[in-house]
């Protein structure tokens, strides 16, 4: 099993990936159903989305009578990011940084196995964990938006979805290269939750303060587009510059991993 760290990380986690799934499944089915509710006039809700307020918390306006609109009001660009980014930061930090406090990484490398591979196998588990509930939010959005006659495209779906994972694994790299430089749990968690809020309130608010614009591509939110997505399609660019930030995270944090004194 020590060959096969991968592995052996995902089977401890199993319990924990599926009450995620099922949650996330809840949510996108609830969510969707929710449309079908709608009945009458809504320029005054439609109105009111053209709030600044709600504008900068939300990205923008969004007419709640169109599929594209509701899924984009609130799960796209705030309630799924949530989701992904809170899993895979608590995936990552819980399994390489949480090991390391508990002193059961100091017992893994005391066996003929390189930090190399160890940093790898934490990584790809945190991603395959991240890509399966990401296969769950789009089953679910599928089974959802069909019950409630939501006329959106399977790959729209997607290809949301595919942003979406991109975006908690990028967060869940960040989180395991600062448990790789630091070793601290705290920090790699706090550190990426923090940025995670900022950059989220810095590309959404850029929608209403002006002086903010200039600043949008630092924020990583403006590459995951959210419900832009059900409306224009992927884009490359975008694609490339996040799975650009995961390589770079992943090299910084095996760099520390590799050069740090963690008693073994």
């Amino acid at each position: 099993m020590l060959n096969n760290i991968m592995l052996k990380t995902l089977r401890d986690k199993r319990k924990t990936l599926l009450w995620w799934a099922v949650g996330i499944t809840l949510l996108d089915i609830w969510y969707s159903l929710m449309f079908t509710s709608i009945e009458g006039d809504l320029s005054g809700i439609n109105q009111m989305m053209e709030n600044e307020l709600i504008k900068g918390l939300l990205g923008g306006a969004h007419n709640l009578a169109t599929p594209e609109g509701w899924l984009g009001a609130e799960l796209l660009p705030l309630l799924g990011p949530l989701v992904f980014i809170v899993f895979a930061v608590s995936f990552a930090s819980s399994t390489f940084t949480g090991q390391e406090e508990k002193g059961l990484l100091n017992v893994l490398l005391a066996n003929p196995i390189t930090r190399t591979t160890v940093f790898l196998h934490k990584f790809s588990a945190m991603a395959l964990g991240t890509l399966s509930l990401g296969l769950a939010f789009w089953l679910s959005n599928v089974i959802g938006t069909s019950l409630a006659n939501m006329d959106i495209s399977f790959l729209s779906l997607a290809e949301v979805t595919f942003s979406l994972v991109l975006l908690g694994i990028l967060f869940g790299t960040l989180t395991l290269a600062l448990g790789g430089l630091t070793g601290n749990r705290g920090v790699g968690t706090g550190a990426s939750s923090s940025i995670g809020v900022v950059s989220y309130l810095l590309n959404s608010m850029s929608e209403v303060i002006s002086g903010l614009k200039p600043f949008r591509p630092v924020s990583v939110f403006h590459y995951y587009r959210g419900g832009e997505i059900l409306r224009n399609g992927l884009s490359w660019f975008d694609i490339l510059v996040l799975l650009a930030g995961i390589v770079v995270l992943f090299f910084i944090g095996l760099y520390g991993f590799n050069r740090r004194d963690i008693g073994v």
